[in-house]
């Protein structure tokens, strides 16, 4: 009878992803570990979720214990293949293939008594699997008033988490160049490597600790020349606030390894609401400040950014 019952809800499955192709389950593997997302497409040896948090995953059916289907708990095991959507890359061109991209573009103004403009752009690239995970960023903000660029800054990150399947544990290298005509260093390149640690992961929740060494290294401008070697302190959380929502944050301190009492602090918040998962639209406000003890008072310690952005999949 258990059995006959089993079937039929598996049946009853099978068609409610063929016809709507993003059905909600649950998949516990066998390090017990478990996944709750959309299904996107399956294959007898592949199953593809859409993750809240971690975008596409692509999971072998011989590493799932169980698929839970609301009410229904099934053995893992081989089902009707649905229609497979392809991941043909950035624009079909085949690169950053069954990586999560995503565009960002935002523009606001006033014109009047006074004549202001601020643009921001941002391409975002995000990739995990049980040995690795991707996080890159670049970001381009410029600001004019009365017809004359007064902010100009264009930033690219790319960090890579080295995983250690089963573990909390796992290392990190990352690096980040910043050119801003308007610093006195005109070009900066800061470079860390280190171990993190993952304090907690859920379907909602995921909350990240880091620490390392690293430098920063600066050409052009008045401060051509100058390296500095600096320790990093790190967390990052991501937040599933509700199906539409989610919240970014990264904090990392750097403190000098050269100048005592010196140091610098970055934070970045992004909030994302999706607006049309077809399509992949959605709203994204964000806010980045990167507060530096080594500045003069007068000149300003505190770099700060905020950004109201259209985003949507690539």
């Amino acid at each position: 009878m258990m059995g006959r019952m089993v079937r039929s809800g598996l049946a009853m499955a099978g068609l409610v992803w063929a016809g709507q192709g993003l059905a909600a389950v649950t998949v516990t593997l066998d390090n017990g570990d478990r996944l709750r997302g959309e299904v996107v497409a399956e294959t007898p040896t592949e199953l593809r979720l859409k993750h809240p948090t971690l975008g596409d995953v692509v999971v072998a059916r011989d590493k799932v214990r169980t698929i839970e289907d609301g009410d229904t708990v099934a053995p893992a095991r081989p089902k009707p293949t649905i229609a497979s959507v392809p991941d043909n890359g950035l624009l079909g061109s085949g690169w950053l293939t069954d990586w999560r991209r995503r565009m960002e573009v935002g523009v606001s103004g006033a014109s009047g008594k006074s004549q202001n403009q601020r643009i921001n752009v941002g391409f975002m690239a995000d990739f995990e699997d049980t040995e690795e995970r991707w996080n890159h960023r670049t970001r381009f903000y410029r600001r004019q008033s009365e017809g004359e660029t007064t902010s100009q800054t264009l930033s690219v990150a790319l960090n890579r988490d080295g995983l250690e399947p089963g573990s909390p544990r796992f290392h990190f290298t990352g690096g980040q160049f910043v050119r801003d005509d308007f610093k006195d260093w005109g070009n900066r390149l800061n470079l860390n490597t280190g171990i993190g640690y993952q304090f907690a992961s859920s379907e909602r929740w995921r909350l990240l600790g880091r620490g390392g060494i690293g430098a920063i290294q600066t050409w052009g401008g008045q401060e051509d020349g100058r390296f500095a070697p600096e320790l990093l302190l790190g967390v990052d959380m991501n937040w599933r606030v509700s199906r539409q929502h989610t919240v970014a944050f990264t904090n990392a301190y750097h403190p000098s390894l050269r100048e005592s009492g010196m140091f610098r602090n970055i934070t970045t918040v992004d909030w994302v609401i999706d607006l049309d998962k077809s399509l992949g639209a959605g709203l994204q406000i964000g806010v980045t400040n990167e507060y530096d003890s080594s500045r003069e008072p007068g000149v300003g310690r505190n770099d700060f950014n905020y950004t109201s952005s259209l985003v949507w999949r690539l």
